[in-house]
């Protein structure tokens, strides 16, 4: 298969978690469980410029003009959101392409940082729009770069977090940043880090909604083939473990930071095919052991139920073939999930009141990153199981 990075031919699949609806479409009722669709969900890798891609790209507009997810309900996401507004808080104007609810837009309004969100989606926008919350519903391209030029200025400071990996055509992207910064200004990135995916067997971040998972090697290759590159290159802890890029043009800037070459030298000792082999046999053993854990629940008469319904629960529940007969419901603190379905396998997605109307003996923590917000949200009333790998906690 073709690299869509480098172009290059030769692109291997090592990893195929079956037939897979799209993540973040959760059914209303039982009569759009028929019209779900399912693509092959198989992961590439290409050697030369170390990128991980899907063999599968589906219409962008399709997955995000209606969305269902909302960065504000995660209280984790709030700190993280807040402390990086205060490492950019001396910006004069800064551009948060993909704002979703104005996670990042709001802490910057309230330190004095001019601001603007870029979100395609029109029910997400209308949130922060509704706060006051300044966003243009789009997608980000070139008209919505001539609308930013024209009615504002160029960006000192541009903002993609955890964006970038679902970019269907990332040179234009590239391109479009390009044109709409300011030349000395930044262009910063965080996105969901390859190496901690496979470092911690995190098959369920594989899913249709995310064409690209990047190492830092295979984000430089990108970038400067476009005229730019890496300054600086950090570990933050989103979404399972990611990594904030600091990028900027070829010549307006300082020397790179000693920790681009530090990552690019441990890349290349820790992203090859025979790594990759032993994470395909690791997340067949891992789904294995999560699935067996939920049948002993049933077989002892537990009753078991989750508590999150990231996109990660449709790779997750339909890769391990797990439903309602396993797991009754599940919780989500996002209004826009709740009284809906769990992609695929149909698990209903119900409010944190139902939970105290409903109590299971377990339950399922798919946010596992913020389970200790879950835990004092649920005052720590349960036998806790994470599940990849599965461990329980009491």
């Amino acid at each position: 298969m073709k690299c869509f990075l480098c172009s290059r031919e030769g692109a291997v699949e090592f990893l195929h978690l079956g037939d897979q609806p799209l993540a973040n479409k959760y059914p209303r009722a039982k009569e759009e469980f028929e019209t779900e669709d399912f693509f092959p969900l198989a992961v590439f890798f290409c050697s030369r410029c170390k990128n991980v891609q899907l063999g599968t790209i589906v219409s962008r507009s399709r997955m995000f003009e209606d969305y269902y997810y909302l960065s504000s309900v995660n209280p984790g996401l709030v700190r993280h959101f807040e402390e990086f507004a205060n490492k950019i808080a001396k910006a004069r104007f800064v551009v948060d392409i993909g704002s979703n609810d104005g996670i990042l837009l709001k802490p910057l309004k309230e330190r004095g940082v001019k601001t603007i969100g870029v979100d395609p989606s029109i029910n997400v926008s209308k949130i922060a729009n509704d706060a006051g919350l300044t966003t243009i519903v789009s997608f980000f391209d070139s008209a919505a770069v001539g609308k930013i030029k024209k009615q504002y200025e160029s960006p000192d400071v541009v903002v993609a977090s955890s964006i970038f990996t679902h970019l269907e055509d990332p040179h234009q992207f590239i391109e479009d940043v390009k044109e709409l910064m300011a030349d000395d200004g930044e262009f910063i990135i965080e996105v969901e880090y390859i190496g901690n995916i496979l470092e911690n067997t995190q098959f369920e971040r594989f899913y249709l909604d995310r064409v690209f998972y990047y190492s830092l090697t295979s984000l430089k290759h990108l970038l400067e083939a476009h005229g730019m590159y890496v300054a600086d290159v950090e570990k933050i802890e989103p979404h399972g473990g990611s990594i904030r890029v600091v990028t900027r043009k070829k010549g307006r800037g300082p020397a790179p930071a000693d920790s681009v070459a530090r990552f690019v030298r441990k890349e290349e000792e820790s992203l090859n095919l025979p790594k990759l082999d032993e994470f395909k046999r690791n997340v067949d053993a891992q789904i294995s052991a999560f699935r067996h854990k939920l049948e002993e629940y049933k077989r002892s008469n537990l009753k078991v139920a989750g508590y999150g319904a990231p996109a990660r629960v449709a790779t997750i529940c339909n890769y391990g073939n797990i439903g309602p007969s396993l797991i009754e419901f599940i919780v989500d603190d996002s209004p826009l999930k709740q009284n809906r379905f769990s992609p695929g396998t149909h698990i209903p997605i119900v409010p944190k009141d139902y939970l105290e109307e409903h109590k299971p003996d377990v339950l399922v923590v798919f946010a596992y990153e913020y389970f200790d917000d879950i835990k004092e949200k649920t005052r720590g009333a349960y036998k806790y199981l994470l599940p990849i790998p599965p461990r329980e906690i009491v």
